[in-house]
């Protein structure tokens, strides 16, 4: 279905659902809300930090292992493995088996085994060869573990590290640990410098981990952005508002508290509002968030003489627990799952519209996984969601479905790449992402793919929309530096959505857009001139477009 702003003729319609005692489904546009949602998740973006601490696997040599030829040798017929309890895939090793050993071959295993350790992560860990009789052709190799002695906060800690680091003092200390620490540690606004350093500890075997904090790390943080990013009939012009609030319960947790609104807030008639907090907590490879947000349209409707006042309202809380079940020196895979309630509401005036009202219980379950190479990197993700029919409170209608139970579920996927590159002595960077979403039941228009603007298929202005409930995006960006501080960047999108979309003349978009993003100090900014390529002929939208956004940090 085509999305437009001007909703008269659909709030007639319900209005007359509603008085004959029959119900057509949900026959008002829901691309406000949508949008406003849109712009809330880019909102908190703009605090959050992102961080990928893959630290690079050490080069282990594979193969069978051959020993020099020395005079004088001994034969090495088997292999008596020693304090392997936490190594049991060591004792599976043969290194230099069935092979004559000197001073130089018994050196060669010692190092296979300790480089063995290391390209798992067990930096601090070696592989020593005693004092023994070499008579019987058993050579005896013995694993010395390191482990994890103090970790030392101060100064500049902001909490205790339990739940920061995986393992604690007495642990074996792997790499990956330390990898997963640190992203813990900055992902947090004020501690992204943060280092670690690796110390020789007390006792034989054990190293320190000294954290290093930066010298003007601040645990309060701000954002201000405004931007052209709204829609004519609920404000085009935005501005919002963010606090981050590093470790506020000393956990090295976070807590993020937005507040957005259209750039004239004293219209009555017409205008956006949004509200959000969020926090979350790592707890060593898992992470536990809660959140809860509010965003609410309001717009003018002719009608003859009169003007009435469209209103809606979206309260959102949630939460979620996320793991990372697997990483490397190249690769992190995340698992997650969401439970959440969401309550939309709709006024005409002062009458509430029943067809709009929903209060539904919700889960997800998401999986990704991230992927390094030489020359790129690859993101995949999958997601499963649906409702809670049992404990959803009123599930509301869907369109043309008047017997509809309540029920729906979502599996969704997504790709992106990052890959830099060079053109002669220039440097440049492709990055691209691919998102779809297939719904095999109806579901309410909340749940709707929407595409048509900044977010999505760039060069729309955003005021009319396609939507339904499956549909894909493909994203495309080229960039490279122009001048110091300052991007320019080219962009091609494309977007489709499926059959039960009734919009005549197409189903597809494809829009372009050249740009410019920089910084300087505090204030980063980002420009681009878009224009649509490919739409339906009965969807409008400005033709060139411009989109603005304008960020000051403190």
């Amino acid at each position: 279905m085509k999305i437009s702003g001007t909703v008269g003729a659909a709030v007639a319609s319900s209005l007359l659902s509603l008085s004959s005692g029959t119900v057509a489904g949900s026959p008002l546009p829901s691309d406000t809300q949508r949008h406003q949602e849109q712009q809330l998740d880019a909102v908190r973006r703009q605090a959050l930090s992102s961080v990928d601490v893959l630290t690079p696997e050490a080069d282990a040599r594979g193969g069978a292992l051959t020993l020099p030829h020395e005079t004088p040798c001994v034969a090495i017929r088997s292999i008596e493995w020693r304090g392997v309890a936490d190594f049991p895939w060591l004792s599976k090793q043969a290194p230099g088996v069935g092979q004559c050993a000197g001073t130089h071959g018994l050196a060669a295993i010692r190092s296979r085994v300790t480089d063995q350790l290391v390209a798992r992560g067990y930096i601090t860990s070696l592989a020593a060869i005693p004092d023994q009789d070499y008579a019987d052709g058993r050579l005896i190799v013995e694993v010395l573990p390191g482990r994890i002695g103090a970790i030392d906060d101060e100064p500049g800690g902001i909490g205790p590290t339990w739940g920061v680091f995986p393992r604690g003092p007495g642990a074996l200390l792997n790499v990956r640990d330390l990898d997963q620490a640190l992203e813990n540690m900055c992902r947090l606004p004020g501690q992204s410098a943060a280092t670690f350093a690796i110390a020789p500890g007390a006792a034989f075997g054990d190293s320190d981990i000294r954290v290093g904090h930066s010298a003007d790390a601040r645990r309060i943080r701000g954002v201000l952005t405004a931007d052209n990013g709204g829609q004519d009939a609920t404000g085009r012009n935005q501005v919002a508002a963010i606090v981050a609030v590093d470790s506020p319960f000393g956990l090295y947790d976070q807590l993020l508290l937005t507040a957005g609104n259209d750039a004239y807030p004293q219209r009555s008639t017409r205008g956006s509002r949004s509200l959000s907090a969020s926090w979350d907590v790592p707890v060593g490879y898992a992470s536990f968030s809660l959140s809860a947000s509010e965003w609410a349209t309001r717009q003018a409707i002719p009608a003859g003489d009169t003007t009435f006042v469209y209103a809606r309202r979206t309260r959102r809380i949630e939460a979620g627990i996320g793991y990372v079940p697997y990483r490397s020196g190249s690769a992190r895979t995340r698992v997650g799952l969401t439970l959440a309630r969401r309550e939309d509401r709709a006024w005409f005036d002062a009458f509430e519209l029943r067809v709009q009202k929903r209060d539904i219980t919700s889960y997800a379950f998401s999986a990704s996984h991230l992927q390094r190479f030489p020359r790129a990197s690859v993101e995949a993700g999958v997601s499963w969601r649906g409702s809670l029919r049992g404990l959803s409170a009123f599930p509301g209608y869907v369109q043309d479905r008047s017997d509809w139970d309540g029920r729906y579920r979502i599996a969704a996927a997504n790709v992106s790449v990052d890959a830099p590159f060079t053109v002669g002595a220039r440097r440049a960077n492709y990055r691209g992402t691919f998102v779809v979403q297939h719904a095999p039941v109806p579901v309410p228009s909340t749940e709707f793919l929407q595409i048509g603007g900044r977010y999505t298929v760039r060069g729309f202005d955003g005021n009319e929309t396609l939507a339904a409930r499956s549909g894909w995006v493909l994203r495309n960006e080229l960039s490279t530096r122009a001048v110091a501080g300052i991007d320019a960047y080219a962009a091609l999108d494309a977007g489709g959505v499926s059959a039960d979309a009734d919009t005549a003349g197409g189903r597809t978009l494809v829009g372009g857009a050249l740009g410019l993003r920089g910084g300087y100090k505090r204030v980063s900014f980002d420009v681009a001139l878009g224009m649509p390529l490919l739409k339906p002929s009965t969807l409008r939208s400005a033709s060139p477009t411009l989109d603005v956004q304008v960020v000051a940090r403190f």
